[in-house]
């Protein structure tokens, strides 16, 4: 397949790459060479390294001549690129070079000097193509995937127009074809996540990785029991041994009920081995969602035994906000099936049209809306009520081999267990690379203020208004 993929490449490059580029003095070839060239420079990845070498494939295959822009005609080749390459590779290459003209729109706005650095015929083509962005369209543009190497991809666009630059050939280019993974989610999910905050992805599982996750989760849960037995035969808190054990898990009751696990967390940090097998399975899918790389932020598992106390509708950055990155993504993991019955997730259907009423907007955050909710108190996170009846909630049943990775400010909620079977689910929660590690941070900050109501948003369990649960 490599094989068959590059001489499609080398064809093309070669039999019509020798067009002129523009008004510069280099041909589509040699601007091809050079892109690709720099981002191998930059130690860019190999998907990357082939979205610089092809992004301006849509030139070729249109065939409409070498200066479009001067007879009044976008060509729109960096759809037409980006679709050439989609049926062929991943969206790791096609989506950066979709995005590369749009990132050319964005840095005009937020790049001061860099529209007069155009060359003239760049300038004619940014005109045909919409002109510089507004500053809402720079935030939209930043929340797609793939925008940040769209810009990266741009700025080594204009980088490539020298002269006198020798590169490798072409074929040393295409031999990164055999290095690109392929892509774990599909563009049609990828697009049903940013519209809507969450996707679902069934049987992504195997029957072997399930029954790895359910052993984990026995163990983990065997672990919690213990270490709440021993907090109760020493006569500390949980929230002491959280202190004094900074390896181990930290275990939080139900608030109802202080014998009953309400949820563990430190999931990775206590085990390296499953902190691996998250990393080999879930984070490619993170990333791919994303179009950028993410790193763990927190994680936990939710017991959800029989007769626990529900999640009250909220935002999980109504939480976040109080750290540093100002998005996350969560990837549940659901270990026993989840039913309407023992309280499945339930995901804001609406909440495109319920974040366009200014009235149900408390803030923004790049672009993204925080709905009004308390702050505070026995309500702390929970989404103001008159806010939370106009949501249409819908509920989404699961079975064990199946994913949902949601982001930070999708509203949820989940109904109680009314069931005679416990309903474990793990969720592992990720923020972007970009903005630094943040999982010990956040684990320093949550063993040294257990009770601290930003790390009990509506969950079922005790914060700074309740007593230190024993």
């Amino acid at each position: 397949m490599f094989e068959a993929q590059a001489a499609t490449i080398r064809d093309i490059y070669l039999s019509r790459g020798q067009a002129k580029y523009g008004l510069e003095g280099i041909s589509q070839l040699e601007h091809a060479l050079q892109a690709a060239w720099l981002a191998e420079q930059q130690k860019e990845p190999p998907a990357f390294v082939l979205a610089a070498l092809l992004h301006d494939v849509g030139h070729l295959t249109a065939c409409m001549g070498d200066n479009p822009a001067a007879e009044g005609l976008d060509n729109r080749h960096e759809i037409l690129g980006s679709d050439w390459l989609a049926a062929r590779l991943p969206a790791s290459v096609s989506e950066p070079v979709r995005l590369h003209v749009e990132a050319k729109r964005f840095l005009c706005t937020t790049v001061p000097g860099y529209l007069s650095s155009l060359a003239s015929d760049s300038v004619v083509s940014l005109q045909l193509q919409g002109g510089p962005f507004s500053m809402a369209e720079c935030e939209a543009f930043l929340r797609r995937p793939f925008a940040r190497d769209a810009i990266r991809l741009r700025q080594i666009d204009d980088a490539s127009k020298r002269e006198d630059l020798e590169t490798p050939q072409i074929d040393h280019f295409l031999r990164y074809l055999e290095k690109i993974k392929p892509d774990p989610v599909s563009n049609v999910a990828r697009e049903e996540f940013r519209r809507r905050g969450f996707v679902v992805l069934r049987d992504f599982f195997s029957q072997a990785e399930i029954r790895e996750l359910d052993s984990a989760s026995a163990a983990f849960g065997k672990a919690a029991q213990e270490l709440q037995g021993h907090a109760r035969s020493e006569g500390v808190s949980l929230a002491t041994l959280a202190q004094q054990l900074t390896q181990s898990l930290i275990v939080v009751p139900e608030a109802g009920n202080h014998d009953q696990i309400c949820r563990f967390e430190y999931l990775l940090g206590s085990n390296p081995a499953f902190a691996q097998l998250l990393k080999s399975l879930v984070e490619p899918v993170i990333n791919s969602l994303h179009g950028e790389p993410f790193l763990p932020f927190k994680d936990k598992e939710n017991e959800k035994l029989p007769g626990s106390g529900a999640f009250r509708p909220h935002q999980d950055f109504a939480a976040y906000q109080a750290f540093g990155p100002r998005y996350n993504a969560t990837a549940m993991i659901s270990i026993d099936a989840q039913t309407i019955a023992n309280g499945c997730v339930e995901f804001a259907s609406n909440f495109e049209e319920i974040a366009r009423n200014p009235s149900a907007v408390v803030d923004t955050f790049e672009g993204r809306p925080l709905l009004h909710h308390h702050v505070g108190g026995p309500m702390n996170g929970d989404i103001h009520e008159d806010v939370a009846q106009a949501i249409e909630w819908m509920p989404v049943e699961l079975a064990p081999g199946d994913l949902v990775v949601f982001d930070s400010f999708v509203p949820h909620k989940s109904a109680a267990n009314r069931t005679h079977r416990p309903r474990r689910a793990m969720f592992i929660t990720y923020a972007p690379q970009r903005d630094g590690p943040w999982y010990d941070r956040y684990y320093d900050d949550k063993r040294r203020n257990y009770l601290d109501p930003k790390f009990h948003v509506s969950t079922p369990t005790h914060s700074m208004a309740g007593t230190d649960p024993a």
